[in-house]
């Protein structure tokens, strides 16, 4: 009798055992980098959160409180003087509605410029500054307030 069986030879293992060890150490490779990059984004994800949402309580508050002093008052600057950038600091505003930059990012930090550009019309200027990796990074969006 013939036996129509066929198994796999030494060889054959050997080179399937190494197609699966070098697919693991490419994943492993490239795991590290993966996760620096997402932890990365995650931070510019929060920093961009962070802006967008003072830059709407500050659109939301209006025009005519669109001073460094009404701001304050409404609990959305640290202070109404200026800082030495000459922007104004909200890096430690928190009251539980709105995050404070230096409790969400590391070393981060918050400030408000407010630049009038004509008549009835400024342009606010949110920029956030934190440190990742030992570099300095930034973000700053803005938006036009009208008195309408």
């Amino acid at each position: 009798m013939r036996r129509n069986q066929r198994a796999f030879s030494l060889i054959e293992n050997l080179f399937g055992i190494f197609l699966v060890a070098v697919a693991a150490a490419v994943m492993a490779a490239t795991l590290p980098i993966a996760n620096s990059s997402r932890a990365r984004a995650d931070l510019l994800n929060k920093a961009t959160g962070i802006a967008q949402k003072h830059l709407e309580l500050i659109k939301n508050a209006g025009y005519q409180n669109a001073t460094p002093s009404n701001l304050y008052n409404l609990g959305l600057l640290d202070s109404p003087a200026p800082a030495s950038n000459g922007m104004y600091p909200f890096t430690n505003v928190d009251n539980g509605a709105y995050d404070a930059p230096s409790q969400v990012l590391p070393d981060g930090k918050g400030f408000v410029g407010i630049t009038p550009v004509s008549t009835d019309l400024v342009e606010v200027t949110v920029l956030l500054t934190w440190t990742d990796r030992g570099q300095n990074k930034s973000l700053t969006v803005s938006t036009f307030l009208a008195n309408l």
